[in-house]
């Protein structure tokens, strides 16, 4: 500790008082001192920087010696005019620089849109290098200037440079939602949601029946008024389907007759499904050789979105 306190600055005092009312007065006003001892017109200590108003005005003759550390440093040089001066102009001179946009970069899909934007900055007054703006205040009026060319577009700062990130409409591919509710069109039982806006009416595990409302398109908030909703996403169930397979015999060993039905009934199961729909279960019911056909029937556990027609 104390060396750390020493390091970051304390005080060299000289008093001329004996060594006994030096200690008293310490004491008494719980002070901390370090390393007393003889100096050329009495007694010499460190003491922090903290206690330097009280010192001065229990002794009025305290010499202060030196301050040690950083804080002695920094002091020292604040002293000099000139070394004032120099912070004074650096901390302007940083500020001014922080706070001054030198180039703005385009990132965007059309060469002629990264000149429109160039021209409408002039025209705005933004002609580097310029004194930094609010980004946000930025962005609202150059959309507003370049709503029917521009679809999208993000404004940020990295440095001394304004970032300017765009799609144009030509280029973008705009969703239109809507505020159809979301159905069911299968009997099932609710797996997960992957949805982006709607008020769910059912939760996971619920079995559900065709014709059910699943996803909402009206909220009623904390007055009990009803709030319109758009709707976008799917809702995943577990639903169920039974395969009825069969081939001719053909002498060959049941085991490929077993794999060749199984297959097959694989690709009944999963006609109509994508992505990341999928088979979740299988269950071989039966598998009969019977009169030179042989048959197999199965029961499949899907998981499949049951709000798209299939």
């Amino acid at each position: 500790m104390k060396r750390k306190e020493f390091r970051i600055g304390m005080d060299l005092w000289e008093v001329s008082v004996p060594f006994p009312t030096l200690v008293r007065m310490v004491r008494t006003q719980d002070w901390r001192v370090y390393e007393i001892h003889n100096g050329r017109h009495g007694l010499r200590f460190y003491a922090p920087l903290t206690i330097r108003k009280q010192i001065v005005h229990t002794w009025e003759h305290a010499q202060l010696i030196t301050t040690t550390g950083m804080l002695g440093f920094f002091l020292r040089q604040m002293r000099r005019p000139s070394r004032l001066l120099c912070v004074i102009c650096s901390i302007m001179v940083w500020w001014t620089l922080s706070h001054t946009i030198f180039a703005v970069v385009l990132n965007g899909d059309k060469q002629e849109s990264k000149i429109l934007i160039s021209q409408t900055l002039q025209e705005m007054g933004y002609t580097t290098p310029f004194f930094d703006h609010d980004m946000q205040q930025v962005k609202a009026e150059l959309k507003k200037r370049l709503e029917n060319e521009i679809a999208w577009m993000e404004v940020y700062k990295e440095g001394s440079r304004y970032h300017i990130q765009f799609t144009t409409k030509e280029f973008a591919d705009i969703e239109q939602l809507s505020r159809n509710q979301l159905v069911a069109q299968k009997d099932g039982v609710i797996e997960h949601f992957e949805l982006q806006h709607g008020n769910k009416l059912v939760a996971i595990n619920d079995f559900v029946h065709a014709g059910d409302v699943l996803v909402s398109d009206v909220l009623t908030d904390s007055s009990q008024v009803d709030q319109d909703l758009y709707v976008k996403g799917k809702v995943y169930a577990y639903t169920w389907k039974d395969v009825h397979v069969e081939i001719r015999d053909s002498k060959l060993p049941q085991a490929f007759a077993f794999y060749q039905l199984l297959f097959e009934a694989r690709r009944q199961a999963s006609e109509g499904l994508h992505e990341p729909e999928r088979i979740a279960k299988e269950n071989i019911l039966q598998f009969h050789d019977n009169a030179g056909t042989i048959s197999m029937d199965l029961h499949y556990t899907l998981i499949e979105d049951i709000t798209t027609p299939k």
